[in-house]
């Protein structure tokens, strides 16, 4: 198997969308979303931190009206890797990164009844932890409260987490 390098992950991510029906920037179904999500969640990234036990790769669900989505209804799945710094002066250290999707939805009484949370990170280190850290995950209430609802809209980002 080919590992794809993490700054490539979002077009991975784009592709495995697409093979589930799904555009990445007009998200039609949360379900699939959220399989296409789980699917990458668990492919071999090239580039990342090595370091047993670093919390190097990691996902986590977020639900919420944020600032930054002018307070509209969304939910994240965000995949987060540990990058090597590449600059000799920082050797050992790591800069963190996020592959994030993002669902948006209309507003209603159902999904105002759920407040801004997230499920915290997971951080699994092998096939099997990966499995049930997404199958926990998807027990998410406000994930639950969207699961068969249409989003409005989506948007596919790599972004500097630090």
């Amino acid at each position: 198997m080919t590992l794809v390098d993490w700054r490539a992950s979002p077009h991975l991510l784009a592709s495995i969308l697409r093979q589930h029906g799904q555009a990445p920037g007009a998200i039609t179904d949360t379900r699939a979303a959220w399989a296409a999500f789980a699917e990458f969640a668990q492919t071999k990234v090239a580039g990342i931190d090595t370091q047993p036990d670093s919390d190097s790769d990691g996902f986590i669900l977020q639900w919420g009206r944020w600032s930054w989505h002018d307070r509209r209804p969304s939910m994240s799945f965000t995949r987060q890797v540990a990058v090597p710094y590449r600059d000799g002066q920082f050797e050992g250290f790591v800069e963190l990164w996020q592959i994030e999707l993002v669902l948006f939805y209309e507003d209603s009484g159902m999904l105002s009844s759920h407040s801004d949370q997230d499920t915290g990170f997971y951080f699994p280190n092998d096939n099997e932890e990966w499995q049930a850290a997404l199958a926990e995950a998807q027990d998410f209430p406000p994930f639950q409260a969207v699961a068969k609802t249409a989003p409005v809209s989506s948007s596919l980002t790599l972004e500097h987490a630090d």
